[in-house]
């Protein structure tokens, strides 16, 4: 069976690769424009599961994926680590020092500014949804001057000519990627990361109490992100992200206490962890 996967990117885009190293069987893309038709897309049917970035160890949380991941009932099933390389990539009669304009995300034009400031600096930096879309466009314009940032593979995949490689600013550059569903898959199967929202009571010491529920029983929050609440100024929500199943009873006692603290607790979904997933391969 060829599982259908909904990503914002075209093909050779960082989502399409991501989409390759997560399954290990074949799947059939679905490319989306944005992060908002990817969810519509995953919540009417038309795809078997989502992927999306949510962060960037550069560029830090994608903020519109969070507030999706509010507005939609879906479950987070998975997650892959994924190394980002990026490259000026450009016509293959281009030269470097001709190029006056630069496509790309504008995710991927903050994780290059350094090489861009250096090298590229009266360039004009044009913000593309995709990045890998990006050296379509380049190639269609078919313009010498005006160069793209994508992956090797966007480059490979049009033949086009790589100006420069490893420009990331960082060279520990990663994404990680979120794999998302429509029912909780995991619901029967042992996981060891649990995602979900909290809500405080919006009173002096509120988020140190929900924090403590964690802590007392030595569970690890490795994400902690603020949002605020639609309708209600100055009230924030928390998205978390911790190293224990949603089965596990540590985990309950902690929801459990959260509650009777007056918060409100949504699990987003439980998964094995990256760092798990390699383990499990390797052996």
């Amino acid at each position: 069976m060829t599982l259908k996967v909904a990503i914002q990117g075209e093909e050779a885009s960082f989502h399409d690769i991501a989409t390759d190293k997560f399954f290990s069987q074949d799947t059939k893309r679905i490319f989306c424009n944005n992060f908002s038709d990817t969810f519509s897309t995953l919540n009417r049917g038309l795809s078997d599961f989502a992927l999306c970035a949510i962060e960037n160890s550069l560029y830090g949380s994608i903020t519109e994926v969070y507030d999706l991941l509010l507005k939609n009932k879906v479950y987070i099933v998975g997650e892959v680590y994924l190394h980002i390389g990026q490259c000026l990539i450009g016509l293959p009669n281009s030269n470097l020092s001709e190029i006056s304009s630069v496509y790309s995300h504008p995710v991927a034009l903050a994780q290059c500014e350094q090489y861009l400031d250096t090298y590229l600096s009266n360039a004009q930096r044009l913000e593309y949804h995709d990045t890998a879309a990006s050296v379509k466009l380049i190639k269609d314009k078919n313009d010498p001057t005006k160069a793209a940032i994508a992956s090797s593979q966007a480059a490979k995949l049009y033949s086009m000519n790589i100006l420069a490689e490893s420009i990331e600013t960082n060279k520990h550059n990663y994404t990680r990627f979120v794999v998302l569903s429509k029912s909780n898959i995991n619901k029967e199967t042992t996981t060891n990361k649990t995602s979900l929202i909290v809500e405080t009571d919006h009173t002096p010491g509120s988020l140190y109490m929900a924090l403590g529920c964690f802590a007392k029983r030595s569970i690890n929050i490795t994400k902690i992100q603020s949002r605020p609440i639609i309708g209600r100024p100055w009230h924030y929500m928390f998205y978390m992200d911790v190293n224990i199943g949603d089965d596990n009873k540590d985990f309950l006692e902690a929801k459990e206490e959260l509650i009777q603290q007056g918060c409100e607790v949504a699990v987003l979904g439980s998964y094995l962890s990256a760092e798990q997933q390699l383990s499990r391969s390797l052996e």
